[in-house]
């Protein structure tokens, strides 16, 4: 679509990826669109951070997640964004198309989620675009996923079955599932292993889960 036929101000996007590659590829993209002003692009958690915090964006086109970055990613980085900057669109761009990730990040308030994998990730400006006016879009495969997930489970449209973990449940579990131990994710998350340990077991109870691999097993059932 044009970019003269989406009639939008001129916007201002911080793109957030930990692959500078991606990083590339969306600001020659933008770049393209005269209505679109690329103000800042981060590679790192903090570097995200500190543009938010220096200058006026409008939407932020981010990945999920950040791999070795010392700082949360994932749900609780979304989290963090929503509480600090409630204004900002926020369009999520990721290989992670997990059904219950997809299911939090919008309960998270994040307006586009677009997977990599997607190949309507050539039309990013014009995905962008539909945001801008007010759309809440997910890209066709992972709508088209989640569909037929609560058709196979019988759920109404309105309503994905999913558990009762908090945000900071699932991502110890997906942080665990990715063989992080206990230590290793209180380090990420700068939290103590004592509570890293405690939203482990409380995850495990939920999930009816008896011993590790049981628990890595019933989150990779979830999806």
């Amino acid at each position: 679509m044009p970019s003269s036929q989406w009639h939008l101000p001129r916007t201002n996007i911080i793109v957030a990826d930990d692959h500078p590659v991606v990083v590339l590829g969306i600001s020659k993209m933008l770049d393209e669109v005269k209505d679109f002003h690329l103000v800042a692009t981060a590679t790192a958690i903090s570097g995200l951070f500190e543009s938010l915090a220096q200058v006026s964006c409008d939407l932020l086109i981010c990945d999920y997640s950040f791999e070795d970055d010392e700082e949360p990613d994932g749900l609780l980085l979304l989290e963090r964004i929503r509480r600090l900057y409630p204004d900002i669109k926020i369009m999520l761009l990721t290989a992670h198309d997990d059904l219950v990730i997809v299911q939090r990040a919008i309960r998270i308030g994040i307006d586009g989620f677009l997977s990599k994998s997607s190949g309507d990730f050539s039309a990013l400006p014009a995905v962008i675009a539909r945001v801008l006016q007010g759309e809440k879009y997910l890209d066709p495969d992972t709508s088209k996923m989640l569909v037929q997930h609560m058709m196979s489970n019988n759920l109404p449209t309105s309503t994905l079955s999913t558990t009762q973990l908090t945000a900071r449940e699932l991502e110890v579990v997906r942080m665990f599932a990715r063989g992080m131990s206990v230590t290793d994710i209180a380090q990420q998350t700068d939290r103590s292993v004592k509570t890293i340990s405690t939203q482990k077991k409380k995850a495990m109870l939920k999930l009816g889960a008896e011993n590790d691999v049981e628990l890595v097993n019933a989150f990779n059932q979830l999806f």
